[in-house]
């Protein structure tokens, strides 16, 4: 064989180094129909195909080629070996006709534990059809799945129709891609609502990974999904996907780490298109979610599930665990549903979210009472530079939290507040634009140790009149900072009580350099203090 040349990819010149060295691949490949596969849509190819895949393993590795036609699979599971490289070629469709999983990364008697197993997999291209309201199919089934492995790559293809469990299952993998495939279509056979596109899972027990053991609570690790579609297909009796890209099992001490996900579309999933539950280390990144129920949900161990919160030794701990470092960036979020928030992070007593950026998001649109941005039970977070409009809910919504950073913000016509902060301690609501906000347009309650500085907020309480307040500190928020900020009146309708309204529960309160002017505040009063403790308007120094 020649010396190895750079591959030709699309839209780059076919050089006469380049055509050989495809050339000499292609002659090193294994073409199913070699090995009596057909493709005809009628007689069963899963044995031919499996004969292929055999004999890449049998070699120590080898290109295992599917040429255009409908490979029907009548005997399941495929099972595919390490060094193997799997394409599907234009035209090539694998039609399930098995109520089984189609592939997995190895045999079910193997004992391969951690990353150890059938490992350095290339899978892509064509349609893998699932079929899941055929008679007899429509049981829960895998399409791909992928454990106790290293190195894996999926591309370019499409799985369609699948009923119950995932598309593409990446459990106990470490170094895992998902690039550039469609999942279109879901059907429930009940019981299984929450079922993600691509779950990223840990070697739990067989309920939760049914291929092989060992279950040794290997997690996953460094896990890329990129410009993939999740959506519909348009099949009668099938629905989008629950969720997008997700978890749904735990074990205590054990994470998912290094997550990204980066320039996906989400239309229409039901629930969540990211759901990053017990997953460190993620960056969820210019992706795209349309009419979906929720988009990016952040969670820790759920304490009251009792199977996650389960040690390795089976032991019950009671308890969730912190999870930390997540970046939500860039994103846009456009019809969503009333199934939660475009963006929530949502931690326990026992288990808190730890270093949450929530920057340079675009929401549009909510219902059901949805909030744009929820956070509870975060520490250390940073939530900047957000477009929020017309959502049902609030805004930007915190309850339970500490140490934040909520700067920069556009919220605009939220059908409830502006801003909340809901016993929050050592948070800064600094330099944001609320505009006709249904309720009030910043709301403290309870909480110690906040600054609210330099926002702007226009036309609060348009929901009902008389009713609400421009910025509105209550129920013993203690040492709060109030400079350089301006509210105003509508002008006309509904108006707020007050531009400022702060509640006699509240202590060391430190206000000066703030506007609140306006002659159409209902109370016919721009500022109402009843009665604060220890209440400071100087604009010196507080010792």
């Amino acid at each position: 064989m020649s010396t190895p040349v750079e591959k030709w990819l699309p839209s780059m010149p076919v050089t006469a180094g380049r055509l050989q060295y495809m050339l000499e691949r292609r002659s090193e490949a294994i073409t199913v129909a070699s090995y009596g596969a057909r493709g005809d849509g009628v007689s069963d190819a899963a044995p031919g195909i499996q004969l292929a895949l055999n004999a890449a393993r049998d070699a120590g590795g080898g290109w295992v080629i599917v040429p255009a036609g409908t490979w029907l699979l009548s005997t399941l599971p495929l099972r595919i070996y390490s060094n193997t490289r799997l394409t599907l070629l234009p035209g090539a469709e694998l039609r399930r006709n098995q109520s089984e999983t189609m592939l997995l990364n190895g045999d079910a008697s193997q004992n391969f534990g951690g990353y150890n197993g059938q490992s350095n997999i290339l899978i892509e291209g064509g349609l893998w059809n699932m079929r899941g309201t055929t008679a007899g199919l429509t049981g829960s089934a895998m399409c791909i799945s992928i454990g106790h492995a290293s190195d894996i790559t999926i591309r370019d293809l499409e799985v369609r129709d699948l009923p119950g469990f995932h598309a593409v299952e990446m459990n106990s993998t470490k170094r895992g891609t998902v690039q550039n495939c469609r999942f279109r279509g879901y059907i429930d056979p009940g019981g299984r609502d929450f079922s993600e596109a691509v779950q990223i899972d840990l070697a739990k027990s067989s309920g939760v990974f049914g291929g092989f053991g060992p279950y040794d609570h290997t997690p996953s690790e460094d896990i890329l999904i990129q410009g993939c579609y999740f959506g519909a297909s348009g099949t009668a009796g099938t629905t989008a996907w629950p969720r997008g890209i997700g978890s749904h099992s735990a074990t205590i001490t054990k994470f998912h780490r290094r997550i990204r996900v980066i320039g996906n579309t989400f239309e229409s999933v039901l629930q969540y298109g990211v759901s990053a539950y017990n997953w460190e280390d993620v960056t969820v990144t210019g992706n795209t979610f349309s009419s979906c129920g929720s988009g990016v949900r952040i969670r820790s161990v759920i304490v009251t599930d009792t199977e996650d919160t389960k040690d390795p030794a089976g032991n019950q701990t009671g308890a969730s665990q912190s999870i930390k470092n997540f970046a939500v960036a860039g994103n846009t979020f456009r019809f969503g549903g009333g199934y939660d928030e475009p963006i929530v992070a949502l931690g326990e007593t026992t288990g808190q979210i730890l270093n949450l950026s929530i920057t340079g998001n675009a929401i549009d649109t909510s219902a059901s009472g949805q909030n744009g941005i929820r956070t509870e039970r975060v520490e250390r977070f940073n939530i900047t530079g957000n477009t929020i409009s017309n959502i049902d809910g609030t805004a930007i919504s915190m309850e339970n939290c500490v140490h934040g950073n909520v700067t920069g913000n556009e919220v605009y016509t939220p059908g409830s507040h502006g801003i909340t902060a809901v016993t929050c301690n050592h948070t800064s609501m600094t330099a944001n634009e609320i505009k006709y906000a249904g309720g009030n347009g910043i709301l403290v309650q309870d909480g110690s140790d906040i600054h609210v500085r330099n926002n702007y907020v226009k036309a609060p309480g348009r929901s009902a009149n008389a009713t609400y307040y421009g910025i509105r500190l209550s129920t013993n928020a203690s040492s709060i900072s109030l400079s350089g900020n301006k509210t105003r009146p509508n002008g006309s309708g509904n108006e707020a009580i007050n531009g400022c309204a702060i509640t006699n529960t509240c202590s060391l309160v430190h206000r000066y350099g703030n506007d609140w002017r306006g002659s159409t505040w209902t109370s016919g009063a721009a500022f109402a203090d009843t009665g604060s403790a220890s209440p400071s308007t100087s604009a010196t120094d507080l010792t």
